[in-house]
């Protein structure tokens, strides 16, 4: 197959390209040339800002392609340009969309959300819709959830070409530039313990790298999928604690958890989550105020999805962060002993009042 990949030369683009590679299809790259993974010289390398909508027409002119997958995709503009260019020069194509898009921002209240989380445990694809949703959107809210919604809106609505959209969740392995894994794999090696605000204690599912890219490439080979919309995510459920009791185990440590009420790490821990925010607060990753489990039947019935076993890519991702990785302290470490502080004080304190509490 003759492919394109937007982007591609970072985390799961680069995992995508090397799949496509060893199973022998010719593939060019659209990016501004400045990452060059160890697959640089096998690919046709075609250098533009996507963005860009002259750099676009000009580097693509007079090409096609059996395939486009488009993790870069930010705003309607990025697919409507590309659209429009290649409209009869594409066999079919995947746009990566995320999660996101069912929130007004990915750590608000169940009440800012599209759907009720809590009521739909598993949430699936087709319960949201974008027929009446506007090009625009509440400053308030969060962006890169909101211009994902318009993109996906304006494929559904306009796209000539076969498409694929596949909405992913928060994306965990090696070489993640984001550090969210590494905020859990510092704090667990440390062995001090992790605070967890109560709020946010509910169940969820994340995906290895390995899996999303694997996950892109079989379901472009389905014939099922033309048109379609499809969550991919572990099939493992996590909890706070059985994450970090599974982080442990590959660790050699016993990291206890603090759970304490939000309204204290609100006060106490404010500023220091993993965006380096001074308004936000302290958020461990990947953990929400509602359950966010996807339903994963669509996936698995029409593209046999798969996913690799959690203390399988775990370990991978481990030893990669703690022999390899170039990452320093995670968002929020610098104060570490704060967390700490706060985690212990309030376990002081709530075992003294378990101590002391009578009932009649």
């Amino acid at each position: 197959m003759k492919v394109l990949v937007i982007g591609g030369t970072r985390y799961m683009g680069k995992l995508l390209v090397r799949n496509l590679l060893n199973e022998g299809h010719e593939v060019s790259i659209i990016s501004r040339g400045n990452q060059q993974p160890s697959w640089w010289n096998q690919i046709t390398h075609i250098k533009a800002d996507r963005s860009n909508k002259i750099e676009l027409e000009s580097g693509l002119k007079g090409m096609e392609f059996d395939w486009v997958f488009d993790s870069q995709a930010y705003r309607k503009e990025h697919v409507e340009d590309f659209g429009n260019l290649m409209n009869g020069r594409v066999g079919k194509y995947l746009f990566v969309s995320t999660g996101s898009i069912y929130s007004k921002w990915d750590y608000g209240t169940p009440e800012e959300a599209l759907l009720d989380f809590e009521l739909n445990i598993p949430f699936k694809e087709n319960q949201v819709g974008w027929d009446d949703l506007p090009y625009d959107y509440n400053p308030k809210e969060l962006e890169y959830g909101a211009r994902k919604r318009h993109c996906e809106k304006w494929i559904i609505e306009n796209f000539e070409m076969p498409y694929v959209i596949m909405r992913i969740p928060a994306i965990m392995g090696e070489d993640d530039p984001t550090g969210r894994i590494w905020w859990w794999i510092q704090r667990v090696a440390d062995n001090r313990g992790i605070v967890i605000p109560a709020k946010v204690e509910n169940p969820f599912r994340t995906l290895y790298s390995g899996d999303a890219a694997q996950a892109f490439l079989d379901s472009m080979k389905s014939n099922k999928t033309i048109n379609q919309v499809y969550h991919i995510a572990s099939h493992e459920i996590f909890t706070s604690r059985s994450w970090v009791r599974i982080l442990s185990k590959i660790l050699n440590t016993e990291s206890k958890l603090f759970l304490v009420p939000s309204i204290f790490t609100d006060k106490y821990l404010g500023g220091i989550n993993e965006y380096g925010k001074t308004e936000d607060k302290y958020s461990p990753p990947l953990l929400r105020n509602y359950p966010y489990i996807h339903d994963l039947s669509k996936s698995d019935k029409d593209f046999d999805f798969k996913t690799t076993k959690v203390e399988n890519w775990l370990t991978q991702t481990v030893d990669y962060y703690l022999n390899l990785s170039d990452f320093k302290n995670s968002k929020g470490y610098e104060n570490r002993d704060l967390e700490i502080k706060l985690g212990t004080g309030w376990e002081n304190k709530f075992k003294n009042l378990q101590d002391s509490f009578e009932f009649d």
